[in-house]
């Protein structure tokens, strides 16, 4: 492992606000300028190879004056096909001082190193050395100076999940960071070799603020470099100093390492799936990428991986900012559906039932098994997928007396962030805590990058859509639990789930088709009596009511098995979908069965369905059932 106080990730802080009208961006070909002033270059769907383009060996004699052995470079094989299978958009340039401040100013935000206790690092002229930790150095104090311009420093991987999470409130887009895939793929921009302007170590620094090697023979870490007053050795340079690459992109080479969105783990490219690869689905270290001012060019090639943990910062550590096919494409006109681009190919989306992560599945996940192992492909291979979490994963609180309360491992949230993008938190199980774990889960869950819907730390927030882009559709989840005990619903200052009230839910619709400019809205519903076949009357009028109020299909969960599936209007209504991940009851049938459907949204507005049959074993985890998959008339 490389190790180096400056390699290291975080994790983020869950930063709510409320939506404002929605940002005008201007664009110029492939790249846009959004309301903060970020510019984003598109990057095309491709195809590359990821990883070293030549044998450690020759890496070893190539780079002999830092005597690296062979195995220093083996996280980067095997080298392996990777497809993007999606276009995105990249920051052009790094985070800078501004944007940042911008972000800071406006929300109040306390970086890590601010809040602590133990501060960050910095450059002390009297020594000539950089130091840290040091209260006295953090983002707005490097110990050198910095224009607004230049790239925002000792910032942790929390640090940049919270300034994505802002970001995405404030553009109504969902900003986040690159994966490592994606970061490699638009760093390399075509190229195969070491660096993106070839192979010589010696013409690097014409293309990025990078260390001089000369007469070096061993790297050293940032606090062991000399660093005379007369500014010999330039630290940070303001962003786009230097040329961009073949995809408009600045400084992939040096001036501060990149945190990506991954987990890392030196093993992970022998099982990495070629379809946008995510990174391991737990870990305790974030991959970081690019090298920075203090690199030497073997530290800042294309291939090279490097990583720390979540909470670390230092004066060399930065971000740049991801996005998905993007509303901008819009042009900033208004979003209504006739401004917005056609849309490309079927959008799906993948509901499961109730995942519960107490008793056995929790025993498994804390002993490394993957719950969700044998559903990767259907899970990974949706544009969105949602599950009911129906447990805490948070510590701390006071335990709810009831008969049933569960609670899971927190080492289950990165596995959740592997397989889905949101759960819902609405549910008789999410406060058997009580409102702090509650609000410590929604926090938990944000920094792994997992939305959350039907909850929040106020009833404003419970009620509010999780958006999402996709392929050029706007899509709204809302969530609603109809199962007591009512003292888990959020009130107007008080945090918890949001409650099944009809108007109430009719009203959040309207404002997801009117105010968020949603396409598609899918109400996630906890609600019946447990283990009946069939959904209740008032169930049934109820669901037809909220497509007559604008729903494109009703999905529900609780009732631990599955109930019939509906068609109104042409949209479906989905009443439960059984378990997905549950441990069995006192009285079990003879097979637990559940269902994941998957809605299928074409570019004619038609939904289809698809559900895919599993059963449950006696640890509460499913399998395929022989009968896998049971495909459903379009509807």
């Amino acid at each position: 492992m490389r190790l180096s106080v400056m390699h290291r990730p975080t994790t983020c802080l869950w930063v709510l606000f409320a939506l404002a009208a929605l940002p005008m961006a201007s664009s110029h070909g492939d790249e846009i300028t959004n309301s903060v002033g970020m510019k984003l270059e598109r990057i095309p769907a491709g195809e590359f190879m990821m990883g070293a383009t030549e044998s450690a060996e020759k890496l070893v004699k190539a780079f002999a004056a830092y005597k690296r052995q062979p195995d220093f470079f083996a996280d980067e094989y095997p080298r392996h096909r990777v497809r993007i299978t999606r276009p995105f958009y990249l920051g052009k340039y790094e985070v800078t001082v501004g944007q940042f401040r911008r972000f800071a100013d406006e929300t109040g935000y306390k970086t890590e190193a601010e809040r602590d206790g133990t501060g960050g690092w910095g450059y002390n002229p009297k020594s000539g050395k950089c130091e840290g930790r040091d209260l006295k150095y953090n983002w707005r104090n490097p110990g050198f100076p910095q224009s607004d311009e230049h790239p925002v420093l000792n910032i942790t991987w929390n640090d940049a999940i919270a300034f994505c999470q802002w970001l995405s409130h404030k553009e109504k887009q969902d900003y986040r960071l690159p994966t490592e895939a994606e970061w490699e793929y638009a760093a390399r921009a075509g190229t195969t070799t070491r660096y993106v302007n070839g192979d010589d170590p010696d013409a690097l620094a014409k293309v990025g603020n990078v260390e001089d090697s000369t007469g070096r023979t061993t790297f050293p870490h940032v606090q062991e470099l000399d660093i005379p007053p007369d500014g010999k050795l330039r630290f940070t340079v303001p962003v786009g100093q230097f040329p961009a690459n073949g995809f408009g992109l600045c400084d992939m080479h040096g001036n501060v390492w990149e945190w990506c969105s991954d987990w890392h783990a030196d093993d992970y490219y022998a099982h990495s799936p070629t379809n946008d690869p995510k990174g391991p689905a737990s870990g305790s270290v974030r991959v970081r990428r690019g090298g920075g001012w203090n690199s030497f060019p073997l530290w800042a090639r294309a291939a090279m991986r490097n990583w720390n943990t979540p909470k670390s910062r230092c004066i060399n550590l930065g971000f740049r900012v991801a996005r998905g096919t993007p509303a901008s494409e819009r042009n900033g006109l208004s979003g209504s559906s006739a401004d917005r681009p056609s849309r490309r190919g079927v959008t799906t989306i993948v509901f499961a039932g109730d995942v519960m992560l107490d008793g056995g599945p929790g025993h498994a996940v804390m002993h490394g098994t993957d719950v969700f192992r044998d559903f990767e492909s259907v899970l990974c291979g949706a544009d969105v997928a949602v599950c009911n979490l129906e447990c805490v994963l948070a510590p701390g609180g006071r335990q709810t007396y009831k008969t049933f309360t569960f609670r899971g491992p927190k080492d289950a949230v990165p596995l959740l962030s592997r397989y889905f993008t949101a759960v819902s938190v609405a549910n008789n199980h999410a406060g058997d805590w009580g409102p702090d774990a509650f609000q410590r889960q929604l926090t938990m869950l944000s920094e792994a990058g997992v939305g959350c819907l039907g909850g929040g730390r106020n009833l404003s927030e419970a009620r509010h859509p999780l958006i999402l882009e996709r392929n050029g559709l706007r899509i709204a989840l809302l969530g609603y639990c109809g199962f007591p005990p009512r003292s888990y619903a959020a009130g107007e200052k008080t945090p918890g789930a949001a409650w099944m009230n009809e108007s109430e839910m009719l009203d959040d619709l309207a404002t997801a088709r009117d105010k968020h400019h949603a396409d598609v809205i899918i109400p996630f519903l906890h609600w019946g009596r447990e283990k009946t076949p069939q959904a209740a009357d008032w169930q049934r009028v109820l669901a037809r009511h909220l497509i007559d109020g604008g729903a494109t299909a009703v999905i529900g969960t609780h009732a631990h098995v599955t109930q019939t599936i509906d068609t109104y209007r042409e949209k479906p209504i989905v009443y439960s979908l059984g378990n997905f991940v549950f441990d069995y009851f006192p009285n079990d049938p003879a097979v637990w069965t559940g269902w994941l459907v998957r809605l299928s949204l074409d570019e004619a507005g038609r939904v289809g369905l698809e559900k895919f049959t599993f059963e449950i074993d006696k640890a509460g985890i499913p399998h395929p059932a022989a009968t896998a998959r049971v495909t459903a008339a379009s509807q």
